[in-house]
């Protein structure tokens, strides 16, 4: 296998990957003026016939077995696809492409069911990220969920169940005539379905004739046959992770197309469903640790914590982006340029500055203590938001505390932003943002499994990330 082999055939996956994205914003507007069930009948009516025309020769080698199996497995996506498509008149595509993406951790949470093996710790954890974002994603005021929500859930245990059954069964016949056996299944059992709707309504719409044109040669039969055939030139690591972009395109095309957008609390839990979904697509709990490391860097995540505090106390929502985008160059854009020039130098070993003795360079602590104190300047003179005022007197207050505890001793930054992030968002927001907390215990499970941290360094980065926030907020009158 080639390094450029595999790239085209990642971006090959990637391709797919836009087409699926893109499928529930055409899907979504079909079904609001059109039968679900009449929608799916045509769709899989069209991938049938193409998926004929391309590999209907490869029927021959199935047998009774096959075909029997490709059935079951059809019922299985059938259920799939009912929800999906059914959840996708209550709630937005965004939410409907996030929630689905669940289906990668169900895999082998179905699969440890079925075999009646725990799942590994890497899979636990991916469930426990999982079950956070769902729930910032998709509960309402009264805890209760969306109904569009819970239909769309159910796709994704429906998939799960499908991909782990496609795993026991097609290896023993041919995997695109099983392909073909299943579309058709679904085909069959929505016109059945169809007939209890009051059966397929025509001629179709236009717009809803492309949408099922879309959906069912290109997303379905061409989708197929292009992951069929470049599977073999990548790993299954790399396709999972490519597959894992899904629920990003359908966000994306849902803000384009749509308008959609995720209020904070959403768009966090929307982030950790993909964290969920990498977590569960990497297999060895080393690459996890590292990759959650690097994932949850509170860097990262220091953005959507200055937007809903911008976002408190101002005039327009132009006015408090504006805030937003200003602390956020000052205080994350030059830093991250700094310390990038500081590694090329050589003066810091690792993006992460583990090494205690980096962590008290004179150049670090200055640049630390100026990311904090020309924002908070800027907003004391501006007459900023004073919920963000708030955010950058925490954030000062917790510099000088970690340089003073750094001097004699190492305790993990990584705990102290993630759980101080977590405590802020929770007062601004509200108890929506709480389930955030669980997100400490896995950085600590990361830091620690890559060596970085010993247990006690984790616990007490985490009660200064849990303090400082409290006492500052109190003390600005904010809790």
């Amino acid at each position: 296998m080639t390094s450029k082999r595999q790239i085209r055939a990642d971006l090959a996956l990637l391709f797919v990957t836009l087409i699926w994205g893109s499928t529930f914003v055409a899907v979504q507007e079909a079904v609001g003026k059109y039968p679900v069930f009449g929608f799916l009948a045509i769709r899989f009516g069209m991938a049938t016939l193409a998926m004929l025309l391309l590999f209907g020769r490869r029927l021959k080698s199935l047998g009774w077995w096959g075909w029997g199996a490709g059935a079951l497995i059809g019922l299985l996506l059938f259920a799939g696809y009912t929800l999906q498509t059914t959840g996708l008149k209550y709630t937005s595509a965004t939410k409907a492409g996030l929630i689905t993406g669940l289906q990668t951790v169900s895999v082998p949470i179905i699969a440890a069911i079925w075999t009646r093996r725990m799942p590994k710790r890497q899979i636990l954890l991916a469930t426990a990220v999982a079950v956070i974002g769902l729930a910032l994603v998709s509960l309402q005021g009264d805890l209760s969920i969306q109904r569009g929500d819970l239909l769309v859930l159910g796709c994704a245990i429906s998939f799960g169940a499908h991909i782990t059954a496609v795993g026991f069964l097609a290896p023993r016949t041919d995997a695109l005539g099983l392909t073909i056996v299943q579309i058709a299944f679904v085909a069959a059992a929505s016109a059945v379905a169809s007939y209890f709707e009051g059966g397929i309504p025509l001629p179709m719409p236009q717009d809803v004739f492309n949408a099922a044109a879309f959906t069912g040669i290109l997303a379905t039969a061409l989708a197929f046959g292009v992951q069929n055939s470049v599977s073999k030139y990548t790993t299954p690591t790399h396709t999972g992770v490519v597959f894992a972009m899904e629920p990003v395109f359908a966000a994306i095309f849902g803000y384009l197309l749509m308008g959609e957008r995720l209020e904070p609390r959403a768009l966090f839990g929307g982030c950790m469903i993909l964290l969920a979904m990498f977590i569960a697509e990497l297999r060895e709990p080393m690459a996890s640790a590292k990759f959650v490391s690097y994932f949850l860097n509170p860097i990262y995540w220091l953005g959507i914590v200055f937007v809903v505090a911008a976002m408190q106390g101002v005039s327009s929502t132009w006015e408090g982006l504006a805030w937003a985008a200003f602390v956020l160059a000052v205080s994350v854009g030059f830093p991250i340029l700094f310390l990038l020039d500081q590694r090329r130098r050589g003066r810091i070993s690792d993006w992460h500055i583990t090494r205690r003795e980096e962590r008290v360079q004179l150049p670090l602590i200055v640049m630390a203590l100026l990311a904090a104190v020309l924002p908070l300047v800027a907003l004391q003179f501006g007459q900023g938001p004073r919920a963000l005022q708030a955010v950058f007197a925490t954030g000062l207050a917790l510099i000088v505390v970690s340089i003073a505890i750094t001097f004699i001793w190492k305790v993990s930054q990584h705990m102290i932003g993630i759980t101080a992030l977590s405590t802020m968002l929770t007062i601004l927001v509200g108890p929506f943002a709480a389930p955030s907390f669980l997100l400490v215990p896995v950085v600590a499970w990361a830091r620690i499994t890559v060596g970085a941290h010993t247990r006690w360094q984790t616990i007490v980065g985490g009660l200064v990330g849990l303090c400082g926030p409290l006492l500052v907020f109190r003390a600005f009158g904010l809790v």
